[in-house]
């Protein structure tokens, strides 16, 4: 009986401690152990320049203090929103009749895609499978993007003749 009784006490215990009930949390936030979990989060835009092959100087389309958020998640997900440190302000009641060109409007004023991705550490290179979005070019593509983690700083691009430096918020 003493034997059957430890068993079930045992048991009990076992069980508790499988539901949480004795065990203790840590409040320091989970640090990422790998190089995907660094990549997961959100990350803010500071920086989207490219080189003029002509002037060899940076320019800056969305202007030195653009706006923008590049999200990859755990499952995969990745959304991306760019805009320009100055959007083009007009009503909803004159949107209706404000023609634009589709190619400058992505240019100079905003930008986004959406799909998943996919990360090859070796070669440092994130891709962009790319499902919808405001670049009808990009929808059903993969768009592959070397990249560079240092610590809560992301950098997309060659870094010679572009790139894109995000900051984690997360």
């Amino acid at each position: 009986m003493k034997k059957l009784y430890f068993l079930l006490v045992f048991a009990l215990l076992q069980t508790s401690n499988s539901f949480g009930q004795n065990t203790i949390k840590s409040s320091k936030p989970k640090i990422p152990t790998t190089q995907l979990e660094k990549l997961i989060g959100t990350w803010r835009l500071i920086e989207f320049a490219d080189l003029d092959s002509v002037t060899s100087k940076w320019t800056y389309r969305y202007g030195i203090n653009p706006k923008g958020y590049f999200t990859y998640t755990k499952s995969g997900i990745l959304n991306l929103n760019i805009s320009a440190e100055t959007p083009l302000k007009i009503s909803e009641d004159s949107a209706k009749n404000y023609n634009i060109n589709l190619l400058n409007w992505v240019t100079h004023f905003s930008l986004g895609y959406f799909g998943t991705y996919t990360v090859d550490f070796n070669k440092s290179i994130v891709t962009h499978h790319v499902k919808g979005g405001s670049l009808p070019w990009y929808i059903d593509t993969d768009q592959p993007r070397q990249f560079i983690l240092k610590g809560d700083t992301l950098i997309i691009g060659d870094t010679k003749t572009w790139k894109r430096i995000l900051v984690k918020t997360d």
